[in-house]
């Protein structure tokens, strides 16, 4: 299987988004020619170009919707796409952090740690292995180091034996699982970040297509459940206490995963 992994917006306290979100596309690798055609297909009938890129930062805002009419029915025809398209999303929503990480922290971060463990659950009772494919990130050395230390050192890591024990890193202009996972990383962000799951009617029609489009993927995710019977949802809001290491600030607290841990009031993903 292949695990794209892309981000939108950053953990940081600088940094803009306030609900930065980082997602895995899993595809089966014999499906990954078919999923690549159909975007290529898709570019090619709608925007006239069968090589651009589909950058969230690019085409997924609302100036794209006011003024760009072309690249509002590519977003739109994406979204349609991946309805059926054969793969499974996980996403894992972060709060902003309100303080820094130490800057020589050598773990893997947890929200990088949560994704591996519903993509190894995912694979459970299978023969098939997850190769981890990230955007080719300035920091993709570091992050590369620290995937290997966590696999290879801690315990956790040694028991998640359905990942491969090391990353690739590419170029998301030519590869189509790293713009699907970055389109809908964008799409989470900006759904939690505008407070859509209070429900009721949106009539602002931007938001409301970033409604429709959240449904979409919520159907392309799956909830999993640990042998031991602890949840491991889909689509999991992570709080601010797991981006620091133990006893930075506090010592983050033992707990399983809930659907109540979400943000104001979300209703779980199975509710929506």
């Amino acid at each position: 299987m292949l695990v794209f992994i892309d981000e939108s917006g950053k953990p940081h306290p600088k940094d803009p988004t306030s609900r930065p979100v980082i997602v895995a596309a899993c595809l089966k690798e014999a499906a990954s020619r078919y999923i690549s055609r159909q975007l290529h297909n898709l570019k090619r009938d709608l925007a006239g170009k069968e090589y651009i890129e589909l950058k969230a930062n690019k085409v997924l805002n609302r100036t794209t919707f006011r003024r760009s009419p072309v690249e509002k029915e590519l977003v739109e025809a994406f979204f349609d796409l991946c309805r059926n398209l054969p793969l499974t999303i996980f996403a894992i929503i972060m709060e902003r952090p309100s303080r820094e990480l130490p800057p020589d922290a050598e773990q893997l971060p947890n929200h990088f740690r949560f994704l591996l463990q519903r993509v190894n659950l995912l694979l459970q009772g299978t023969d098939d292995m997850a190769i981890v494919l990230f955007d080719n990130l300035p920091e993709r050395n570091k992050l590369a180091a620290r995937f290997e230390r966590f696999l290879h050192r801690s315990m956790e890591g040694q028991s998640l034996t359905k990942i491969t024990d090391a990353p690739f890193f590419v170029d998301s202009a030519t590869t189509a699982g790293i713009q699907i996972a970055d389109m809908a990383a964008s799409a989470i962000r900006q759904y939690h970040e505008n407070e859509l799951f209070h429900g009721g009617r949106v009539t602002d029609p931007y938001l409301s297509a970033i409604k429709r489009y959240y449904q979409i993927l919520c159907e392309k995710t799956v909830d999993l459940e640990t042998p031991e019977g602890q949840p491991r949802w889909g689509f999991y809001v992570m709080a601010e206490r797991h981006f620091y290491p133990e006893g930075y600030p506090a010592e983050p607290e033992e707990v399983s995963e809930a659907p109540a841990e979400t943000l104001k009031g979300e209703k779980p993903k199975s509710q929506l």
